[in-house]
C-alpha cells in the first residue's frame, strides 16, 4: 500500500534547456520551473513546513552576491527525478507532504 501524500495538488514541471540569453558561453543552459497556479499556495506552505522542521536541513554552499564569495549556509534540497528526451532534460517535482507538529500531536 502506497502511503505517499503529495504536498501540492499538481506537480511542478522543470526543464533544463539551452539558454536563449546566453552571453558568450557564460551560462549556456537555463532551468525553468512551471508552477501550476493551483499549487502555488500549497508549495509555499510546503516550504514553510520544511523551515519549521529543521531535521531535514542540510549544509550547502551558495553564492553571496553582496560579498562576492561562496558562503556555507543551512537550507533544504529539493530533489526531483528527470528524463532526457528530444526536447531536453525535464521532469516533475512532486514533494511529499511534511508532517507538521500539529499533525504529529494527534
Amino acid at each position: 500500500m502506497n502511503d505517499f501524500q503529495a504536498a501540492i495538488p499538481f506537480p511542478i514541471k522543470w526543464a533544463v534547456n539551452p539558454n536563449k540569453f546566453d552571453e558568450n558561453g557564460k551560462n549556456p543552459v537555463q532551468l525553468a520551473l512551471f508552477i501550476p497556479t493551483e499549487s502555488v499556495v500549497a508549495f509555499a506552505q510546503y516550504l514553510m513546513d520544511m523551515a519549521d522542521d529543521q531535521s531535514k536541513a542540510r549544509t550547502g554552499k551558495v553564492w553571496d552576491y553582496k560579498n562576492n564569495e561562496e558562503k556555507e549556509i543551512t537550507g533544504f534540497y529539493l530533489n526531483a527525478k528527470g528524463k532526457i528526451g528530444n526536447e531536453g532534460t525535464f521532469g516533475n517535482i512532486n514533494p511529499a507532504k511534511v508532517k507538521t507538529s500539529n499533525e504529529l500531536a494527534f
